[in-house]
Protein backbone atom coordinates (compact mmCIF):
# COMPACT_ATOMS: atom_id res chain seq x y z
CA UNK A 1 0.00 0.00 0.00
CA UNK A 2 2.58 2.59 -0.03
CA UNK A 3 1.50 3.67 -3.68
CA UNK A 4 -1.83 4.21 -1.86
CA UNK A 5 -0.30 6.29 1.09
CA UNK A 6 1.32 8.51 -0.79
CA UNK A 7 -1.89 9.83 -2.98
CA UNK A 8 -4.01 13.28 -1.96
CA UNK A 9 -7.03 10.45 -1.32
CA UNK A 10 -5.71 9.19 1.12
CA UNK A 11 -4.00 11.64 3.11
CA UNK A 12 -7.31 13.81 3.26
CA UNK A 13 -8.70 10.73 4.64
CA UNK A 14 -5.95 10.21 6.68
CA UNK A 15 -6.44 13.97 8.42
CA UNK A 16 -10.05 13.87 8.61
CA UNK A 17 -10.43 16.28 5.86
CA UNK A 18 -12.89 13.87 3.49
CA UNK A 19 -15.23 11.36 3.98
CA UNK A 20 -14.55 7.68 2.26
CA UNK A 21 -17.24 7.54 -0.06
CA UNK A 22 -16.71 4.26 -2.09
CA UNK A 23 -17.47 3.02 -6.14
CA UNK A 24 -18.01 -0.18 -7.13
CA UNK A 25 -14.39 0.30 -9.77
CA UNK A 26 -12.27 0.91 -6.18
CA UNK A 27 -10.09 -2.34 -5.86
CA UNK A 28 -11.47 -3.84 -2.07
CA UNK A 29 -7.90 -4.01 -0.89
CA UNK A 30 -7.51 0.03 -1.69
CA UNK A 31 -10.73 0.39 0.34
CA UNK A 32 -10.38 -1.50 3.22
CA UNK A 33 -7.28 0.23 4.04
CA UNK A 34 -8.92 3.98 3.42
CA UNK A 35 -12.11 2.76 5.40
CA UNK A 36 -9.36 1.56 8.35
CA UNK A 37 -7.77 4.87 7.73
CA UNK A 38 -10.98 6.48 8.13
CA UNK A 39 -12.42 4.46 11.38
CA UNK A 40 -8.91 5.66 12.84
CA UNK A 41 -9.26 9.01 12.38
CA UNK A 42 -13.03 8.88 13.49
CA UNK A 43 -12.14 6.73 16.53
CA UNK A 44 -9.55 9.92 17.44
CA UNK A 45 -11.54 12.50 16.67
CA UNK A 46 -9.72 14.34 14.30
CA UNK A 47 -10.73 16.48 11.09
CA UNK A 48 -14.11 16.53 9.96
CA UNK A 49 -15.50 13.62 12.32
CA UNK A 50 -15.89 15.41 15.73
CA UNK A 51 -18.26 17.77 14.24
CA UNK A 52 -19.95 15.00 11.46
CA UNK A 53 -23.29 14.05 12.47
CA UNK A 54 -24.31 11.52 9.43
CA UNK A 55 -25.05 9.07 11.84
CA UNK A 56 -26.40 11.06 15.08
CA UNK A 57 -28.79 13.21 13.22
CA UNK A 58 -28.75 16.61 11.59
CA UNK A 59 -31.58 19.17 12.35
CA UNK A 60 -32.85 20.29 8.91
CA UNK A 61 -35.19 23.04 8.84
CA UNK A 62 -34.86 24.67 6.02
CA UNK A 63 -31.73 24.86 3.51
CA UNK A 64 -29.51 26.97 5.97
CA UNK A 65 -29.36 24.96 8.36
CA UNK A 66 -28.17 22.52 6.20
CA UNK A 67 -25.31 24.98 4.46
CA UNK A 68 -24.60 26.39 7.48
CA UNK A 69 -25.08 23.99 10.51
CA UNK A 70 -24.77 20.64 9.62
CA UNK A 71 -21.97 18.44 8.76
CA UNK A 72 -22.73 15.55 6.77
CA UNK A 73 -21.78 12.85 4.32
CA UNK A 74 -21.51 14.86 0.73
CA UNK A 75 -24.09 12.22 -0.91
CA UNK A 76 -26.90 12.84 1.94
CA UNK A 77 -25.88 17.00 1.55
CA UNK A 78 -26.73 16.82 -2.26
CA UNK A 79 -29.95 14.64 -2.09
CA UNK A 80 -31.22 16.94 0.53
CA UNK A 81 -30.14 20.14 -0.97
CA UNK A 82 -31.98 18.92 -4.50
CA UNK A 83 -34.88 17.70 -2.34
CA UNK A 84 -34.96 21.21 -0.58
CA UNK A 85 -34.70 22.62 -3.86
CA UNK A 86 -38.04 21.40 -4.81
CA UNK A 87 -39.79 23.71 -2.23
CA UNK A 88 -40.11 21.18 0.51
CA UNK A 89 -40.42 22.80 3.37
CA UNK A 90 -41.49 18.84 5.47
CA UNK A 91 -38.57 16.36 5.54
CA UNK A 92 -42.32 14.07 5.75
CA UNK A 93 -41.72 12.82 1.92
CA UNK A 94 -37.59 13.23 1.66
CA UNK A 95 -37.31 9.02 2.14
CA UNK A 96 -40.39 8.70 -1.19
CA UNK A 97 -37.47 11.58 -2.72
CA UNK A 98 -34.69 8.69 -2.44
CA UNK A 99 -36.46 5.63 -3.51
CA UNK A 100 -37.28 7.17 -6.21
CA UNK A 101 -33.34 8.57 -6.97
CA UNK A 102 -31.47 6.13 -8.90
CA UNK A 103 -28.26 5.61 -6.21
CA UNK A 104 -27.52 1.89 -6.54
CA UNK A 105 -24.69 0.45 -4.01
CA UNK A 106 -24.08 -2.51 -1.88
CA UNK A 107 -24.05 -2.64 2.63
CA UNK A 108 -20.68 -4.43 3.78
CA UNK A 109 -22.03 -5.04 6.72
CA UNK A 110 -25.58 -6.64 5.48
CA UNK A 111 -26.22 -10.46 5.83
CA UNK A 112 -25.76 -10.47 2.07
CA UNK A 113 -22.94 -7.75 1.22
CA UNK A 114 -22.75 -8.82 -2.70
CA UNK A 115 -26.46 -7.56 -2.51
CA UNK A 116 -27.36 -4.40 -4.77
CA UNK A 117 -29.85 -1.97 -3.38
CA UNK A 118 -31.56 1.02 -4.78
CA UNK A 119 -32.37 4.22 -3.13
CA UNK A 120 -30.97 5.59 -0.27
CA UNK A 121 -34.27 5.38 1.85
CA UNK A 122 -33.22 1.73 3.09
CA UNK A 123 -30.47 3.45 4.77
CA UNK A 124 -31.59 6.97 6.07
CA UNK A 125 -34.34 7.85 8.40
CA UNK A 126 -36.15 11.05 9.30
CA UNK A 127 -37.54 11.35 12.79
CA UNK A 128 -40.26 14.31 13.41
CA UNK A 129 -37.97 16.60 14.82
CA UNK A 130 -36.60 17.07 11.07
CA UNK A 131 -33.63 15.35 11.85
CA UNK A 132 -32.25 13.12 9.07
CA UNK A 133 -29.62 10.16 9.76
CA UNK A 134 -27.87 7.74 8.09
CA UNK A 135 -28.61 3.95 9.68
CA UNK A 136 -24.95 3.15 8.50
CA UNK A 137 -21.68 4.85 8.05
CA UNK A 138 -20.79 6.02 4.77
CA UNK A 139 -17.82 3.53 4.65
CA UNK A 140 -20.24 0.73 4.92
CA UNK A 141 -21.69 1.40 1.34
CA UNK A 142 -20.29 1.02 -2.17
CA UNK A 143 -21.95 2.65 -4.92
CA UNK A 144 -22.25 1.47 -8.47
CA UNK A 145 -21.71 4.15 -11.00
CA UNK A 146 -24.23 5.46 -13.24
Amino acid sequence: MPLLRATVNHHLVAEGLAYPTFYSNLYEDLRRELTDVARRVREAGRGLWPDDVSTTGAKVTGLSSLTDDAVIVPKLFRRLFDYLALGEPSLGAFRAFLAGAADTYRILSSDTPRAQVRGLHHVVEVTGDHTVRMTVPVEDLVFTEA
